[in-house]
């Protein structure tokens, strides 16, 4: 009969339906599982440290000058007198937060250099910048300097050939706040080419 068993135990006769029998898995069904539990485990794992870098960890923020406009530019390279160049600057400054959470920071204060020189300094007032968002903000500001060692040459060349180069640098240290507070502080620097035959910003480049 098919299915089935006779066995004889002491004379006493025993059917067993071999369709019942429990067999043992087998061992590459057992290894497909373990396969597939810990696939699963590192996925779970996987989201739950993005979840946590979403809303706790802070991204990198990001700065820069816009815009710039010149005005009431003043400059001599005469022999007779040291040379000197003066100015002002009229910026928009953007900053950009890329976090889930608001970024704020203090007053600051940046440097405005001309060949390594300090000529004239900003100030970004405190401002609060929201989640996914970035603001502008203006800063108007003097920049000057006058030549007085007479081995020096390089702002009257400069003055010659009507091209100034001066260098913005400025720190805004803050918090971006998440579920956990996160110091941050981004970096403005940036270069401006002042073209004095025609009084305008002829370049202007950020990192």
């Amino acid at each position: 009969m098919s299915g089935y068993a006779k066995t004889t135990y002491g004379g006493k006769s025993k059917v067993v339906d071999e369709a019942c029998a429990v067999h043992p898995p087998k061992q590459s069904d057992i290894i497909g599982k373990v396969i597939i539990f810990t696939l699963v485990g590192l996925c779970i794992l996987l989201c739950l440290f993005i979840s946590i870098g979403f809303y706790v960890l802070a991204k990198p923020l990001k700065t820069s000058v816009t815009s710039v406009a010149l005005r009431n530019l003043r400059y001599n390279d005469t022999s007779s007198s040291w040379p000197y160049f003066n100015a002002t600057l009229a910026m928009k400054i953007r900053i950009e937060n890329p976090n889930f959470g608001f970024f704020e920071f203090p007053t600051s204060k940046g440097d405005i250099m001309y060949n390594g020189r300090l000529v004239g300094e900003i100030k970004i007032n405190g401002q609060r910048v929201g989640s996914y968002s970035a603001i502008r903000t203006a800063v108007r500001t003097e920049v000057s300097y006058r030549e007085n060692k007479a081995s020096s040459v390089w702002l009257r060349n400069d003055i010659k050939r009507g091209l100034i180069i001066l260098k913005i640098e400025a720190k805004l240290r803050g918090e971006v706040h998440l579920v956990a507070l996160n110091k941050r502080s981004v970096n403005l620097k940036c270069l401006m080419y002042l073209n004095l035959k025609d009084e305008v910003i002829q370049r202007l480049w950020c990192k």
